[in-house]
């Protein structure tokens, strides 16, 4: 089929291969590299990147760092997803040379996805130097500058601190790019922030209802995120507040940063959420984090609170 089947049955057969016993299929990944370097149709080759990638057939780096300056870009975005779902250290190198020819004035899904990949990328803190520099340009897209935030902290990446500083405590900058520079703050750790922090969460406090609703939300989802991950020990009591917010979104995200804390002071708060709070989700995100602090339950990947998440709701 892999051979010879018509589109529909080649894309089934990729899809059961990787279900296939790997003990039983060494010829049939030899055969799956030998179509991506020849193959022509581009809804195949996708596939076929994604198949190579999800296998983790890492003989074929070659083809696949070729395929980063495809014509079609859709088939680029592939191969440097399968890069980096591979984390190929061998693509370090040519994914920052692509990088460094990309327009970033303009907001661009592509340069996005490539900026996100360097930073899971061996190797790829290699590109540091050159995105702090696109980063402090501020004619450059705001979100692409807020990708470039988010990979400084993949990468932790210590001397972009001050212009993180800049961006994240700065009223007139966009408020997504604030919200992920603070975000890498928190990871790394900065001690200058933190204050900062605070600061911002007691004027969000004081400005109440004269923000914009979405911005304030966002603002003060990240600011306590940065302080939980620094592990600061103060935070307890701007969740204790954050969780009696207005704001179901915000008493959820409190709620859940309680859950990761484990910290027993919160059970009596989180078990009148789990049995008055008027949003379901918040109920639901209070049960949970109970049991965690009991010891019963842990958080799954989806259900972790992350900028991902929040950058979606943002949306």
């Amino acid at each position: 089929m892999i051979r010879y089947g018509t589109s529909q049955e080649r894309k089934q057969a990729l899809g059961e291969l990787v279900r296939f016993p790997k003990e039983s299929a060494n010829d049939l990944y030899v055969l799956v590299g030998e179509q991506l370097k020849t193959e022509k149709d581009m809804g195949m080759k996708i596939v076929l990147l994604k198949t190579v990638g999800d296998l983790d057939l890492k003989e074929n780096h070659e083809t696949i760092i070729s395929l980063f300056e495809d014509t079609n870009e859709d088939v680029n975005k592939q191969a440097v997803t399968s890069a980096k779902k591979m984390k190929l250290t061998e693509a370090t190198s040519p994914l920052l040379e692509k990088v460094k020819k990309e327009d970033f004035t303009k907001n661009s899904n592509s340069l996005a996805l490539y900026i996100s990949a360097l930073g899971e990328l061996p190797e790829g803190k290699m590109a540091a130097p050159f995105l702090e520099t696109k980063f402090r340009e501020k004619f450059n897209n705001p979100d692409i500058r807020g990708q470039i935030a988010l990979y400084f902290g993949t990468v932790l990446y210590h001397e972009a601190e001050s212009a993180l500083l800049e961006v994240a405590f700065d009223d007139i900058q966009p408020t997504t790019l604030r919200c992920y520079s603070m975000n890498t703050l928190g990871k790394l750790k900065s001690d200058t922030a933190k204050p900062k922090l605070y600061e911002l969460l007691d004027s969000l406090k004081k400005t109440s209802g004269k923000l914009d609703a979405k911005k304030a939300q966002s603002l003060k989802i990240y600011a306590i995120g940065a302080l939980v991950t620094m592990g600061d020990k103060e935070v307890f009591q701007e969740l204790n507040e954050f969780a009696r917010d207005d704001d179901s979104m915000v008493r959820l995200r409190a709620i859940e940063f309680m859950g990761s804390l484990k910290d027993p002071k919160a059970l009596e708060l989180l078990e009148y959420k789990r049995d008055r709070d008027p949003s379901p989700k918040v109920q639901k995100a209070a049960k949970k984090a109970i049991d965690m602090i009991n010891g019963k339950d842990s958080p799954s990947e989806e259900e972790k609170p992350n900028e991902d998440k929040v950058e979606e709701e943002l949306k």
